[in-house]
């Protein structure tokens, strides 16, 4: 149960606007007491997941939760047909790094195989 409570926590921050919300916003949308969102946002908090960050509006304090760990908003659906998925050097490439995506010959040969699918399919029409 609380990494499904968690699972909700990053849900509701994913989706908020600036990934951040104020601790109360979260115990109303969640409909938990203090103590029990405290707990979870603590072990979020020591993963690095998450940020608490003291937070006074005029005489009330609390707690602006931010989210530091964004998921992308890619589903994977959409770039399965990459070589990147199965590629062994993944955990080591990156932009400006020796193995990148700018310089992946991989990469390449997958983009232009998806562009000539998608030719032939007629979904595109050629740029030239």
């Amino acid at each position: 149960m609380p990494e499904a409570l968690d699972e909700k926590i990053l849900s509701l921050l994913q989706n908020s606007e600036g990934g951040s919300m104020l601790q109360s916003a979260l115990s109303k949308a969640l409909g938990l007491g203090s103590k029990e969102l405290t707990k979870s946002l603590a072990k979020l908090e020591k993963r690095g997941i998450v940020k608490r960050q003291p937070f006074k509006d005029g005489g009330k304090r609390g707690y602006k939760i931010i989210l530091l760990k964004k998921k992308p908003k890619v589903d994977l659906k959409d770039v399965v047909w990459t070589s990147c998925l199965t590629c062994p050097d993944i955990e080591r490439c990156g932009k400006g790094q020796p193995i990148s995506p700018e310089t992946c010959s991989k990469l390449t040969a997958a983009v232009r195989s998806e562009y000539s699918r998608l030719l032939t399919l007629g979904e595109i029409k050629d740029a030239h």
